[in-house]
């Protein structure tokens, strides 16, 4: 079970850094990288499931990994939180779902997370070259 969860995470941390030189190219934000963070670190289970006369393998999120995913946005440039791993993902979760429809994500998500119950970094405005 060790091995298999550690290869879980190896193959996590590759697919966020495989996507490291995408979003150094991009002016997404905060937002997006934190988006991207979220996905890459769910945890998933295969399921076999019967479809007609044979078995249809189907994965399942379980979950999300709070150490992959501080990980994740480390290697994205974002300084490492000083807050419990577990209780950062739970605030970006809920602040992902509330910024998600929003005209402005970036500034609802700064906004949600501020008045979440961890301390947070700061990003300062970008200023127009």
């Amino acid at each position: 079970m060790i091995k298999f969860a550690a290869l879980i995470i190896f193959l996590l941390m590759q697919s966020c850094a495989a996507n490291n030189s995408y979003f150094g190219l991009h002016e997404g934000g905060y937002f997006l990288d934190a988006s991207s963070c979220y996905r890459s670190s769910e945890r998933k289970v295969s399921v076999k499931v019967p479809s007609g006369l044979s078995m249809t393998v189907v994965d399942v999120a379980i979950g999300n990994d709070s150490n992959v995913f501080g990980l994740c946005m480390k290697q994205l440039g974002h300084p490492p939180t000083q807050a419990n791993p577990e209780d950062y993902l739970n605030v970006s979760r809920a602040c992902f779902q509330e910024a998600r429809d929003s005209s402005s994500p970036d500034e609802t998500y700064a906004n949600c997370v501020q008045h979440g119950r961890i301390s947070a970094e700061i990003i300062p405005p970008e200023h127009s070259k």
